[in-house]
């Protein structure tokens, strides 16, 4: 792979900025959820806890992917991280399942949702230049 550093910094820099959106976005969402007085309609959304079905489900879900994410680390370069980015978007929406209450849960499936498709675009350019590498490769043979 020629481009493995450029692979790598691409990889880490949109890790980076899609965790710190994750973590900026949530406690801008729960300081909202506490300060703000809930009369109405706006009551509807608020900041508490709940644990069910669903929740271990997604839990399992992250475990799994973690697990697996971990034993073949180097071994999936470079969609590591990318799949690295969905498992974000997984906690990002059981963080909102499990710590707030009405619509703002859907919030977090919303950045669920961006995740997974940033995840998606990656493995897909990654696999598409993969392709235009190796034909380049048996071009010249």
């Amino acid at each position: 792979m020629k481009n493995k550093t450029n692979l790598k910094t691409i990889n880490w820099s949109i890790l980076i900025i899609v965790v710190l959106t994750a973590v900026i976005t949530a406690i801008i969402t729960l300081y909202d959820l506490y300060n703000t007085p809930a009369f109405g309609e706006d009551a509807q959304s608020r900041a508490g806890f709940r644990w069910g079905t669903l929740h271990i489900m997604i839990s399992i879900a992250i475990l799994i992917i973690s697990v697996f994410l971990a034993i073949g680390w180097k071994r999936l370069f470079p969609f590591n991280v990318p799949i690295s980015i969905i498992l974000v978007g997984f906690c990002y929406v059981l963080f909102f399942l499990t710590f707030t209450i009405g619509w703002v849960g859907l919030q977090g499936m919303l950045g669920f949702l961006i995740a997974f498709l940033i995840g998606v675009i990656l493995i897909i350019s990654y696999s598409i230049s993969f392709l235009i590498q190796r034909r380049n490769a048996a071009n010249k043979r």
